[in-house]
C-alpha cells in the first residue's frame, strides 16, 4: 500500500441534483434509469476487463502492466479514475472518459471534469493523494471553450497541460492521433470533445467502396440532423429553466450541437455539388 504517480481523472454529472429532486416528486427521469446513466461513468468491471485483456485503444503502445494499474471508483454523481503513467495508460484512461462523456451526451446529460497527474493511492474505492485532491479540486474551475471573458466551471472535462506535454512528447503515433481525434484545443486549453463525431462522411471511389449514391448519404446526413436536433430537446430537459448557472452551461453544448448542424447543412451542399453535371468545354 503506496502512494504512486498516476495519471487522475475526476468527473462528475451536471444537473444531478435536480433529475433526483425530480426523479423524488414522482416526474422526469426514473431513479432506474439515473441509476443506468451513472454506471457509464465506470464500474469496477472496467478495472478487471483491463487486467483480463490489457489495452484496448491504441493495444501496442507501451505499458507497465498488462491491467495498466486501471482503477475506478464511481460514487453518487461522480467518478474518480486513475491508470498507470504510461502512454498506453493515458491514451486508455483518456478514452474511457471520452466514452463516458460521450454516452452521457448522447442521453442529453452534461458532464464536466480534469485530468492530471500526481500522487495517488487508488484501490477499489479507496483513493487518497494529492493527484486526486487536485483533479478534485480544478473540476470546479474549468474554463475550456469559455463563452465569456470571467467564466468558470465550463460543462467540459479539462486536460491538464502536464498530461497535454507528455502525450505531446510521445513518439507513439497511434497515442497521439487518438488523443487529437478525441480532444479540441483552444486558447490554449485542451479538454474532451465528443461533438466531432456527431457528423456524417462519405467516401467517393475508394478502393472497395460502394458507388455513390447521393440519395442514401442525403438519408443518412438527415439522420444525423435529427439526432442533433434530438440532442438539443435533451440537454434543455435536464436544465432547470429557472436556474441561471445551469442554462449557461447548457448553452455550451447547444452551441457545439448548433455548428454540427452548420456541418450538415455544408454536407447536404457538398452532396448537390456533386450531383450537378460538369459544364461542358466550350468550342471557339
Amino acid at each position: 500500500m503506496q502512494l504512486e504517480e498516476k495519471f487522475v481523472a475526476f468527473i462528475d454529472v451536471l444537473g444531478f441534483k435536480n433529475m433526483v429532486e425530480e426523479a423524488e416528486s414522482g416526474a422526469g427521469t426514473p431513479l432506474t434509469e439515473i441509476m443506468e446513466h451513472l454506471s457509464k461513468l465506470g464500474t469496477s468491471e472496467d478495472s478487471s476487463k483491463f487486467q483480463k485483456y490489457g489495452p484496448t485503444t491504441c493495444p501496442q503502445s507501451e505499458t507497465i502492466s498488462r491491467g495498466l494499474d486501471f482503477q475506478v471508483t464511481q460514487i453518487s454523481d461522480c467518478a474518480i479514475i486513475s491508470s498507470e503513467v504510461s502512454p498506453a495508460g493515458i491514451i486508455n484512461l483518456v478514452s474511457h472518459c471520452w466514452g463516458a462523456v460521450t454516452e452521457l451526451l448522447m442521453k442529453g446529460i452534461m458532464c464536466r471534469g480534469y485530468i492530471t497527474r500526481g500522487s495517488v493511492f487508488h484501490n477499489g474505492s479507496q483513493v487518497i493523494g494529492s493527484g486526486y485532491q487536485n483533479a478534485y479540486a480544478k473540476e470546479s474551475g474549468v474554463t475550456a471553450f469559455k463563452l465569456e471573458a470571467n467564466e468558470r466551471g465550463t460543462p467540459f472535462v479539462e486536460v491538464d497541460s502536464t498530461v497535454c506535454e507528455y502525450i505531446k512528447g510521445s513518439t507513439d503515433d497511434c497515442v497521439r492521433k487518438m488523443f487529437s481525434r478525441m480532444t479540441k484545443t483552444e486558447d490554449g486549453l485542451t479538454a474532451l470533445f465528443p461533438f466531432q463525431r456527431l457528423s456524417h462522411s462519405f467516401v467517393i471511389g475508394g478502393y472497395g467502396q460502394e458507388e455513390f449514391n447521393p440519395d442514401k448519404e442525403i438519408e443518412s446526413n438527415n439522420n444525423v440532423r435529427k439526432l442533433l436536433h434530438t440532442l438539443i430537446e435533451r440537454v434543455e430537459s435536464f436544465v432547470d429553466p429557472n436556474n441561471e448557472r445551469a442554462m449557461s452551461k447548457s448553452r455550451h453544448y447547444i452551441k457545439a450541437i448548433n455548428e454540427q448542424l452548420s456541418v450538415c447543412d455544408s454536407t447536404d451542399e457538398m452532396i448537390n455539388t456533386l450531383c450537378q453535371p460538369f459544364p461542358r468545354e466550350r468550342k471557339y
